[in-house]
């Protein structure tokens, strides 16, 4: 099949059913069973109510919501976090020898720190601090009273082999990343099985009405049928157990109707589930009216592009490449903690110290002879000066001897990754054949069409040649009842094989891959 002849196909989607068949010139509007509220509907009108309303879809895009979170969470081990603290402490001990400077001594000692830290991409982490302390004590010994000691000190550290950008976190932000590509993958699968459920409902509930029309005919035959062989009874052309004969079949063809008007019941609720809001008021109410007519081509189809497409398409092979990717990523991982734990890290660190600094006239326990002012600004001042600093630069050297987890680890990732390329594979062979299966159930639809057609056709000229045959007395009444059961069961058969043919050509496009853009309608 070419593309252009394709696109047009054998029934385009948004107008697949609401059969009109020849020969069967009653309407659905004069013989179906009558609702309050008559809803009618295009196959597109009732896509996008699903999409809106259906449950399936509702849960599978949620699910893609928390494959969002999920990213997020993953990507929060990236985030700088700042701690504060602060304590306060008043204390008043025994001296326990000379040197404590009181024989109670007392202290007043606050503590107010601030950090920064922060995980790199690289694999590395750096953090920023800066502690404070406040020191008021009554021991004689102190230089400062009160004393501010203040430190900013600054650490970095950053792998140079084992978790240089492949840590576990990356690895734990990428399975988050596939994960959210797998779910939108899902949720367009779960798309596209509620269109062709929907799809496949719609066509169901057209041919249930026109099922019902079909029976609706085939009793008023029998009807007519009846009346005829009563008024000829009544002349005496004919025995009465003709009569009971008709009157059977009169009854036999009441129960296909009432059979027929069940299945419309029935399928208007498989319908209703999948469009539907429950929680309507008119849910269960209402009736359902499909008012699409199908459109028929016989164009062939081109089974090597229908492959092609559905191999570039298909949701299914979207997911197994995205798992295979993930695998893959994890030998990646895997194979980088084999490696030795090679680590640079570096700090420096500024220090001062401010206060009121007490001056005596001894070295130790003498007399105060002066005080110099002094605050917290002092020892900031120091800080900024850089006169007091320490910094350090090393590397450390972390390798397990012998057979270690990481070794197991690598292992099982590389089986993992040949069973997602195996299974790859083997999907791709099961989506060529689904193809080519359903193409072929489509070319088999269609001859099952015409040739049901034909048959129908036939069985309508036999029984009207059995009808004229009567009327003259050259045939029986046995005669024109099977005639019109022949008819009933070829319009039957008729109707079912194009059930059967628009259910096989929406599964072909669901494996080719191109429902959605074939329905064409927004999915958000």
């Amino acid at each position: 099949m070419n593309p252009n002849a394709f696109t047009k196909s054998l029934f385009l989607l948004p107008c697949l059913v609401s059969l009109v068949c020849s020969g069967l010139p009653v309407t659905a509007a004069e013989t179906t069973p009558q609702a309050t509220d008559v809803k009618e509907l295009t196959l597109r009108q009732a896509i996008e109510m699903a999409l809106q309303h259906n449950l399936d879809i509702v849960v599978s895009r949620l699910s893609t919501t928390v494959q969002f979170e999920n990213i997020a969470a993953a990507k929060g081990f990236y985030r700088p976090a700042i701690r504060f603290d602060y304590s306060t402490l008043d204390s008043r001990t025994p001296a326990t020898n000379q040197l404590v400077g009181a024989a109670i001594n007392t202290r007043t000692n606050a503590v107010y720190n601030a950090e920064w830290a922060q995980q790199l991409p690289t694999g590395g982490s750096y953090s920023l601090s800066f502690n404070n302390n406040r020191l008021s004590t009554n021991s004689q010994f102190s230089t400062f009273n009160p004393s501010f000691s203040s430190n900013l000190t600054a650490n970095i550290t950053q792998p140079l082999i084992r978790n240089l950008q492949l840590t576990g976190t990356k690895q734990q932000l990428v399975i988050a990343q596939n994960g959210e590509r797998v779910s939108r993958h899902q949720f367009q699968a779960q798309v596209i099985d509620v269109i062709q459920r929907v799809a496949n409902a719609y066509v169901d509930l057209s041919f249930a009405l026109r099922d019902y029309e079909v029976s609706q005919k085939s009793l008023q035959l029998a009807k007519d049928l009846l009346n005829n062989n009563r008024i000829q009874v009544e002349v005496g052309t004919m025995a009465p157990i003709d009569v009971l004969q008709a009157e059977a079949e009169v009854a036999q063809r009441e129960e296909a109707v009432i059979v027929a008007e069940a299945l419309i019941r029935r399928a208007e609720d498989s319908l209703k589930m999948l469009i539907n809001d429950p929680e309507s008021p008119d849910f269960w109410g209402s009736s359902i009216r499909p008012i699409d007519p199908p459109q028929l081509d016989d164009s062939p189809i081109d089974w090597e592009a229908a492959v092609k497409s559905a191999l570039s398409k298909r949701p299914e092979l979207m997911q197994a490449q995205i798992n295979l990717d993930t695998a893959n990523f994890n030998i990646r991982y895997t194979k980088n903690q084999l490696r030795p734990q090679v680590d640079l890290f570096g700090a420096v660190s500024y220090s001062g110290l401010g206060g009121t600094q007490i001056i005596r006239n001894q070295a130790l326990l003498g007399d105060t002879t002066r005080t110099i002012p002094g605050g917290y600004a002092d020892a900031l001042d120091q800080i900024a000066s850089g006169a007091y600093r320490d910094w350090q630069v090393g590397i450390t050297f972390d390798y397990p001897l012998g057979n270690s987890q990481a070794d197991a680890a690598n292992a099982k990732a590389q089986i993992e990754y040949r069973q997602q390329r195996a299974g790859l594979t083997n999907l791709e062979l099961q989506i060529a054949q689904e193809v080519r299966d359903t193409a072929r159930s489509v070319d088999t639809g269609r001859k099952r069409v015409d040739a049901t057609r034909v048959s129908r056709e036939l069985a309508a000229k036999r029984l009207e040649a059995e009808q004229k045959k009567f009327a003259v007395g050259m045939s029986t009444n046995f005669f024109v009842v099977q005639a019109q059961r022949d008819l009933s069961q070829a319009e039957a058969n008729e109707l079912r094989a194009m059930v059967d043919y628009y259910r096989a050509y929406v599964s072909f496009r669901r494996a080719r891959g191109t429902l959605i853009e074939d329905v064409n309608v927004e999915v958000k």
